[in-house]
């Protein structure tokens, strides 16, 4: 039981930076509230998600980045800044990640 636990104690703070140091290198994003290692910024959503995102919002402005889980996602919560997304620029934002269950409940994507 203490082999294990040591293997956790020098496992898990090694995982953190190995991840920390890959997305330093990925694409510039805005700014968001900090994720933890598996569940992003989950915690912070709680049982009123709608509101949560409003209190974000207010910290981190109308158009902010959070991890949920192991995605990166961009949340839009001004009217004019949706507008611009959607209308100006709805080409580079018609693509969806296709996820494991998305491709289980729709055969493949078939």
């Amino acid at each position: 039981m203490a082999a294990l636990i040591i293997a956790l104690l020098i496992f898990l703070p090694l995982m953190t930076l190995l991840l920390r140091a890959r997305s330093k290198h990925g694409p510039t994003l805005p700014p968001g509230p900090p994720a933890l290692p598996i569940i992003g910024s989950l915690h912070m959503l709680g049982r009123l998600p709608h509101r949560a995102l409003a209190k974000l919002a207010q910290k981190y402005g109308p158009i902010m980045s959070l991890r949920l889980g192991q995605v990166p996602t961009i949340v839009i919560s001004s009217e004019k800044a949706a507008e611009l997304f959607l209308k100006e620029h709805d080409a580079v934002f018609a693509t969806r990640p296709i996820t494991q269950a998305s491709a289980y409940l729709s055969y493949g994507g078939k």
